[in-house]
Order: C-alpha cells, then sequence, then structure tokens
C-alpha cells in the first residue's frame, strides 16, 4: 500500500523545496492527484509519519545543517526552514532534540561541552 512511486517522488520534493514557505495540506495532495485525506492516509503508509510530522523533520535537519555549518542568527534559520521566529524553532527544538538551537551550536561547534 502507500503511495505509487510517481505521486511519493513530488510530494517529497516539495515538501523539501519550499522548507521555509507555508505549505497547505492540498498541495502535496495535489501533487499527488488524491484528496488531502487520502494523501495523508497514503502518505503516513509509505513513510511511516503523517506529511506535517515529516516536513517538521525536514525543517529541524535542515535548522540543525545552517546552525553546524553558518554563523547565521537563530531568528535567521527560524525563518529559512519556514518558522515564523525563533521561539517556535527553540520550541520545536527542545520537543524533539531535548536542547536548544544555541545550545546545539555550542556544542556541535565545542564536542569538549
Amino acid at each position: 500500500g502507500g503511495l505509487a512511486p510517481w505521486a511519493k517522488r513530488p510530494s517529497l520534493e516539495l515538501m523539501q523545496e519550499r522548507l521555509a514557505e507555508d505549505i497547505s495540506p492540498d498541495e502535496p495532495a495535489a501533487e499527488a492527484r488524491l484528496s488531502p485525506f487520502h494523501f495523508a492516509r497514503m502518505f503516513k503508509e509509505s513513510v511511516g509519519v503523517p506529511p506535517r510530522v515529516y516536513l517538521t523533520r525536514l525543517r529541524l535537519e535542515r535548522a540543525c545543517e545552517l546552525l553546524e555549518t553558518t554563523d547565521l542568527p537563530v531568528t535567521e534559520i527560524a525563518l529559512r526552514v519556514g518558522y515564523s521566529s525563533n521561539q517556535v524553532l527553540a520550541r520545536l527544538f527542545l520537543k524533539h532534540r531535548n536542547t536548544t538551537p544555541s545550545d546545539y551550536r555550542r556544542a556541535v561547534r565545542d564536542p569538549s561541552l
């Protein structure tokens, strides 16, 4: 079951390419030519998590990359990965990574911490 490869690939690409945008649940569903309800169900069956969870994971992975490889302020990173403020990013970071973006950056840059 799950999404056919022709439907899955464009949906995943849309989420990756438009990470910084507020993607409506209808958009990847339209890409897969399914209703939002059926798309969410089929997506979860294919990927293992609902579309929103997948998008959050993508955004957090990209935020980690930017924290590791740039000196951009956390607020700028939050905006680049699709969050309205550094507080939103910090809340999600705490929930999913058990640390703050700033502490994460310090830890990866100085592993002795």
